[in-house]
């Protein structure tokens, strides 16, 4: 399995062949130009594999399918750009799409790293603590002869335990925080990770907001080269494979079958608002369909990017605030009954 090419790389690639089109040299010289500048390794490995499935097919979405490093989205957005003759456009939207991509994981990044090391020491001081410090109560109190209930006894087991898997426990959690560190620095890891927010109620909204904005900046592009509204929309809605999304295009889909606008199908359809369809459907009256669609799918791209951006934030202090309530716990089942011990003596 080849090593898939990061954002920054994505961005790069398609930055420099969309300025290659614009200045009218052919998609396979642009690549062979690339593939030349490239020094010696895998990048140049990969641009030469692309370059010689290019000239044997002169498709360029096959050949990028063919080197295995290009992602699905980025393939199919190439073919939506060799179809409707606006690859040169296409590769800028990607450009700029993987710039923010790879600006947001490393925000992302750089925000999870403290809260990770956080976690890390808050779990090794609780774990000294449980295997530390409790057994040392445990013997006060059984000298004195005081018998432990509740929550006292329950945290009490729980050290007994830990004192017996305390170098296994600190050894996992600390493989678990380099572990994750580590893998937000890979595209597999960041794979995983991102597979496992979308699971979550807010994870869910954001893949719903990042589909949404992927459908209507190919449905935009589209519509710009001047394809009907039936390619279109074939075009765009096989770009997602958001499962719930999917069964939305489907049944906007089956509604323009019946006569109904793109604007009430999408609507009725549960993908857009009813204030972006409206601006939709005065786009198309006024012949600038295109850039209402555009506006659609950064409004789009900017809300999940901020939805992101506020679950990272809200992480730290939620951890802190977890692991401190966890320890205050620990700290009270030994305090009460040590309290209740002196106010007997007194």
């Amino acid at each position: 399995m080849k090593q898939a090419l990061s954002d920054s790389e994505l961005s790069a690639f398609a930055e420099q062949l969309s300025m290659i089109l614009h200045s009218g040299i052919s998609t396979l010289e642009g690549v062979m130009i690339m593939r030349d500048d490239m020094p010696p390794g895998p990048g140049r490995e990969i641009l030469d594999a692309v370059y010689q499935s290019l000239e044997e097919t002169g498709d360029l979405s096959e050949s990028l399918q063919s080197a295995e490093v290009y992602p699905e989205y980025f393939v199919k957005m190439a073919s939506v750009g060799e179809r409707s003759g606006t690859l040169e456009e296409v590769m800028a939207s990607l450009s700029e799409y993987y710039g923010r991509q790879s600006a947001l994981m490393r925000s992302i990044r750089d925000a999870l790293t403290y809260p990770l090391v956080l976690l890390g020491m808050l779990f090794a001081v609780l774990i000294v603590l449980m295997t530390q410090v409790m057994p040392v109560f445990r013997e006060v109190f059984e000298q004195l002869g005081i018998e432990m209930t509740g929550i006292s006894a329950t945290v009490f087991r729980i050290s007994g335990v830990l004192q017996h898997v305390s170098v296994a426990v600190l050894v996992l959690v600390v493989a678990a925080v380099l572990g994750a560190l580590i893998a937000m620095r890979t595209e597999k890891g960041r794979a995983v990770l991102s597979s496992a927010v979308t699971h979550l109620p807010v994870g869910r909204k954001v893949a719903g907001l990042l589909a949404c904005s992927r459908f209507s900046k190919a449905l935009a592009l589209a519509l710009h080269s001047g394809l009907d509204m039936g390619e279109s929309f074939e075009l765009a809605a096989g770009l997602t494979n958001h499962t719930e999304f999917q069964k939305n295009v489907a049944r906007a889909g089956e509604l323009m079958e019946q006569g109904s606008d793109l604007a009430d199908s999408l609507r009725e359809a549960g993908i857009i608002t009813g204030l972006n369809a409206r601006m939709v459907s005065i786009g198309f009256r006024t012949g600038s369909a295109e850039t209402a669609l555009d506006h659609i799918s950064a409004s789009c791209q900017d809300e999940a990017d901020t939805r992101i951006q506020a679950m990272v934030n809200a992480l730290e202090p939620t951890l802190t605030a977890a692991l401190s309530i966890l320890t205050g716990l620990i700290l009270v089942s030994v305090m009460l009954p040590l309290l209740g011990v002196m106010a007997n003596i007194g």
